[in-house]
């Protein structure tokens, strides 16, 4: 085994710690629940631990300083949506509303870029046969649909009409 394998194992061990510390102290929130803000920093220090690992002419430390920027911004980005609403929508977005009230609501589809199939599909992964089930469905910023159910007595008076 040459020196130059032994200090690309190394390069690699090393970067993988930065990337590790990294994504610790940006909290579970940039991993658990990615933002569009979260993912284009989750991306980017991938391609900053990838680059140096490929380059050996690549200075290490140019990697761990951009990596070090980006989990600072993350870290104030975060901290800023939790002290402003309007920061935060402008950073993580807001919710779009896709059903009302059993009925689908087409602009927001639009909106959220989401056919009525794939809504359907969602539904039936929560549960609900069709949207006429539920009360109100929200894309969140996340990417994930949050459902509110009919009450029953509105589903029970649905069936004796």
């Amino acid at each position: 085994m040459t020196l130059e394998y032994v200090i690309s194992f190394i390069k690699a061990l090393g970067m993988f710690i930065v990337g590790l510390t990294a994504f610790r102290l940006m909290g579970s929130q940039a991993v658990g629940r990615l933002t569009d803000f979260d993912l284009v920093v989750a991306i980017a220090i991938g391609a900053l631990i990838a680059k140096p690992l490929s380059d050996p002419d690549l200075n290490l430390w140019i990697s761990v300083v951009a990596i070090l920027a980006l989990v600072i911004a993350q870290i104030v980005f975060s901290w800023l949506s939790l002290k402003s609403i309007a920061f935060e929508r402008i950073v993580a977005g807001k919710p779009i509303k896709v059903i009302e009230n059993g009925s689908i609501i087409m602009k927001g589809l639009h909106k959220a870029r989401l056919s009525k199939n794939e809504l359907n599909e969602e539904l039936r992964v929560k549960g609900f046969k069709s949207p006429s089930e539920v009360q109100q469905v929200f894309l969140e910023p996340n990417g994930k649909i949050s459902v509110f159910e009919k009450s029953n007595q509105e589903l029970s008076s649905k069936d004796h009409v």
